[in-house]
This record gives structure tokens, C-alpha cells and sequence, in this order.
């Protein structure tokens, strides 16, 4: 079997290629967000919880048209978002609740047959640990948006 050897221009066309990638998940880990997968972390999932720490628990609950209160299915099927899509636009949320208008109209569009979502409460549940034991919780609420 004969071997082909790459030309000086070919190899020269895989390294620069090679560094342009190497550089940019470089940057990608060192100042990158998720926004900039696969060139940045994917963190959602990427930290262990502290055995004498609080776990983080975000969610949101709706109270409805029909006077109830619901916890919102933050998934592709249910408001066709994920609760990991929520975390990492916590910061924008907090700074305009009305981003969460979408929820709303996603969740009507998705689920026309169920109760409206009337107000919408973005609440996050820090458990406490100690050793690795539950030992309490407490219920941060975040922002409260009523829907349009």
C-alpha cells in the first residue's frame, strides 16, 4: 500500500486551521460563556455541589386563570424552553421581568386547552447541606411578572 503524504501547503493549511480552533477554545474557556458552545463551557453541569453548601433550585410558578397555582414545566414541551435556558438569562430576567411575557405566550401557544398563566413568580429554592444531609431551605424570590 502505497503511503500519500500531505504537500507542504496542505500541512500548512491543517496547522493554521488547528491553531484557529485551538485559539478559539482557548478563549472560549478562559472568557467564553455558554452562548458560545462549543468554543465555550457548557456549565450548566460542570461543578459539584459543596457537602456543606446550598444547592441552587430555580423554577417558576403560575397562577392561572382557573385560580390556581401551577409549577411551570420549564421544558421543550412544556413552555418550550428548558430550566437551564432560564438559569443563563437569570441576570437579564432580574433586570426586566417582562422577559418572562414569553413563557406566557409560549405555554398559550403550546397548550391553548389549559388555564392562562395570569402572573408568573420566579422563585429560587436554596437547600442547605451538612455533610451531604439536608438540613433546610428557603425560597428566594426573584421577580414577579403579570402577564400581558
Amino acid at each position: 500500500m502505497d503511503v500519500v503524504r500531505l504537500s507542504r501547503r496542505g500541512r500548512a493549511w491543517r496547522l493554521a486551521a488547528s491553531a484557529v480552533v485551538l485559539a478559539l477554545l482557548a478563549y472560549g474557556t478562559v472568557w467564553g460563556t455558554d452562548d458560545h458552545f462549543p468554543f465555550g463551557p457548557l456549565t450548566q453541569y460542570a461543578f459539584a455541589a459543596d457537602p456543606n453548601g446550598t444547592v441552587p433550585d430555580l423554577y417558576i410558578e403560575a397562577e392561572t386563570s382557573a385560580g390556581t397555582v401551577v409549577k411551570v414545566p420549564l421544558s421543550p414541551d412544556g413552555v418550550g424552553i428548558g430550566r437551564a435556558e432560564v438559569e443563563g438569562q437569570l441576570d437579564a430576567i432580574r433586570r426586566d421581568p417582562s422577559l418572562l411575557q414569553g413563557i406566557a405566550d409560549a405555554h398559550r401557544r403550546l397548550h391553548p386547552d389549559e388555564p392562562r398563566y395570569l402572573v408568573l413568580h420566579l422563585r429560587i429554592r436554596h437547600t442547605r447541606l451538612r455533610r451531604g444531609v439536608v438540613v433546610g431551605s428557603e425560597v428566594e424570590q426573584v421577580v414577579d411578572w403579570t402577564v400581558r
